[in-house]
């Protein structure tokens, strides 16, 4: 099983996530609280010696995309086989989707999803990063 940080503002979003990956017997999750910090979730990858982590991407505190560009600019440098996977919403932020976009088009993550894909193929995905 791989382990899996997930990182999520919206607790919903969170939850269901979480839940699927749990499910799937393909992954072992690790849900960080909503108000972790950028050390924190380096941090916590590092602890738990994830192999990936999914992260949100949106307008909320914590999530923007300067914040994830710069932990993932951090987790780079300290765990360069931990694959990043960011996840944003296309209709209502067009801005964030085309820089999340243009993150995997530089090379500094992995993968990048909207949230409308099903759970299906999200979880297919992830299983062949």
């Amino acid at each position: 099983m791989k382990k899996i940080v997930v990182s999520f503002a919206n607790g919903l979003l969170a939850e269901a996530i979480t839940q699927m990956l749990l499910d799937s017997g393909e992954f072992k999750p690790f849900r960080l609280p909503v108000d972790a910090k950028k050390n924190d979730i380096v941090g916590q990858c590092e602890m738990l010696s994830a192999e990936m982590l999914i992260a949100e991407v949106s307008y909320a505190g914590g999530t923007t995309v300067d914040t994830r560009l710069s932990e993932v600019k951090e987790l780079r440098k300290k765990m360069p086989n931990c694959k990043i996977v960011l996840l944003c919403d296309e209709n209502s932020a067009p801005d964030i989707a085309r820089e999340v976009m243009l993150a995997k088009k530089d090379g500094l993550i992995d993968a990048f999803f909207y949230s409308s894909v099903t759970a299906k193929y999200l979880l297919a995905a992830l299983t062949s990063l």
